[in-house]
């Protein structure tokens, strides 16, 4: 894919910055991006002469005019206030970001000529506990989460708003993202950090919990895809690999020669207890079955 017009929402984020750098070389690139995390990556993007970033909330009301200026082919959307239990402290300020926002950038989309969308939308958080293993994508949308309730709306929004316009869509539904650059706030980063230094390591839960991982090239790689083919779809995007959150710990603790044992908390309002999601229609949607291992994965990222 070369010589594409492409505004990325989120920018600066994990997911967001990790698309950039994939297409940056090839194609022209605005990131809208509030500041609210990574500040220091907005000057690697406008190092790039095609690339152009604007400081801006998703549901500022300019949004319009910037598309309309801008005239993207390719719209990704990736901002939104991602954490679990964030949402359940602050639920208004999930719904204005994640709710209103995303209305505000299908709005600025929808009369848009010759453009392709794409919403990041949630895997685990939008099934909530589920009924049968793994999970595919007809399985009962019941979220436990404002941020699950919130990704719901987001779906059910980019449908209506997009499927009465000429917009080509697709919904990917990631399993849980890792890799390096990940914000320390995630677990997988969150347990490095904590064992390289030498400290407590907590585990919410008694380590049954668990969750598939899907390694961040891998996603890239597969948003690329459908970039290419911009083919309608909702689809799972995961390794289809349950894992247990104590058999992350005990590798890490194997590669990082750490000697403490876990802390263990009670659980927390709003998160899973058990899920992993089927990804056979990505495999036969989009022919793509390369996936990184967990624990090459883990390797490369405390390496990083």
């Amino acid at each position: 894919m070369k010589e594409k017009k492409i505004i990325i929402t989120g920018g600066l984020g994990f997911l967001g910055f990790s698309i950039f750098k994939k297409l940056i070389n090839e194609n022209y690139i605005l990131v809208i991006d509030n500041l609210s995390s990574n500040v220091t990556q907005k000057k690697f993007i406008t190092n790039y002469k095609n690339g152009t970033f604007c400081e801006l909330n998703i549901t500022n009301n300019s949004m319009l005019e910037i598309f309309e200026q801008y005239s993207p082919e390719i719209v990704i959307h990736c901002a939104a206030q991602t954490n679990v239990i964030e949402s359940m402290k602050n639920p208004t300020k999930t719904k204005i970001n994640n709710i209103e926002g995303t209305r505000n950038i299908l709005e600025s989309v929808k009369n848009l000529e010759n453009c392709y969308f794409i919403f990041i939308s949630s895997g685990g958080a939008i099934y909530g506990e589920p009924s049968y293993l793994p999970v595919d994508e007809n399985h009962e949308k019941n979220p436990i989460s404002n941020y699950g309730i919130s990704k719901l709306k987001g779906e059910l929004l980019t449908k209506k708003i997009l499927s009465e316009s000429k917009i080509n869509y697709s919904i990917i539904r990631p399993s849980n993202i890792y890799g390096p650059g990940q914000k320390t706030e995630n677990v997988i980063p969150k347990f490095i950090k904590l064992m390289k230094n030498k400290q407590e390591v907590r585990i919410f839960g008694d380590g049954s919990s668990s969750r598939d991982y899907i390694y961040i090239d891998d996603l890239v790689e597969i948003i690329l895809k459908l970039c290419k083919t911009k083919i309608n779809c909702t689809i799972n995007a995961s390794s289809n690999k349950e894992t247990k959150i104590i058999e992350i710990f005990n590798f890490l603790k194997k590669q990082l020669n750490y000697d403490l044992k876990p802390t263990f908390l009670n659980d927390r309002k709003g998160e899973i207890f058990n899920i992993s999601l089927d990804n056979s229609n990505l495999i036969k949607i989009l022919n793509f079955n390369n996936f990184t291992t967990l624990k090459k994965g883990l390797i490369k990222t405390i390496n990083s």
